[in-house]
């Protein structure tokens, strides 16, 4: 029951894929050829919509195998923002056009994020997980305590001060 639902919500997330590329497609080489790109303005559409499907593919695949690394997803938002901004001003000055350009690519994105979402627990590295630094409001009100738990922050300390090095070798 399982990989069928999974199957469905691959299917259906390809399907919103191919939508918003086709329906984006043309808008964004309109604009292109506008901006004065050329024959360049045939494949830039494509080279934004992959690089998004390859950053966020790679994302998820990196987050299965339990080595996340959170700038390839913040770069395919950051390309997302593009595209429908780029989609927007195909359709500028109508608002509701401006708005009906980012449906699709905000689906496409939230479903990828249920699937890192999921990924993520079952792998085990879920947000609520990780260790959070000391917040600068805590610096800016009281900056002893936490420069003082800050390992290796107190000027001067050693944590293997008094030990035989050959013991503590090794050991970071």
């Amino acid at each position: 029951m399982h990989r069928v639902l999974i199957g469905v919500v691959v299917f259906g997330a390809l399907i919103i894929a191919g939508i918003g590329f086709a329906g984006s497609y043309a808008a964004v080489r309109e604009l292109a050829i506008e901006k004065g790109f050329g024959n360049f303005s045939y494949v830039f559409p494509i080279g934004i919509d992959a690089g998004i499907c390859v950053l966020l593919a790679l994302d998820l695949l990196l987050t299965w195998i339990r080595i996340p690394f959170p700038l390839l997803r913040q770069t395919a938002w950051l390309l997302t923002a593009a595209t429908i901004a780029f989609n927007g001003a195909a359709a500028w000055p109508d608002p509701l056009g401006v708005g009906m350009h980012g449906v699709i690519p905000i689906l496409f994105v939230v479903s990828v994020e249920a699937a890192r979402h999921a990924i993520g627990r079952i792998a085990d590295i879920t947000a609520d997980k990780h260790m959070e630094g000391v917040r600068l409001t805590r610096w800016l009100l009281s900056p002893v305590p936490p420069a003082a738990r800050c390992t290796g922050c107190a000027a001067g300390h050693r944590p293997d001060r008094g030990r035989d090095p050959a013991v503590t070798r090794g050991r970071r």
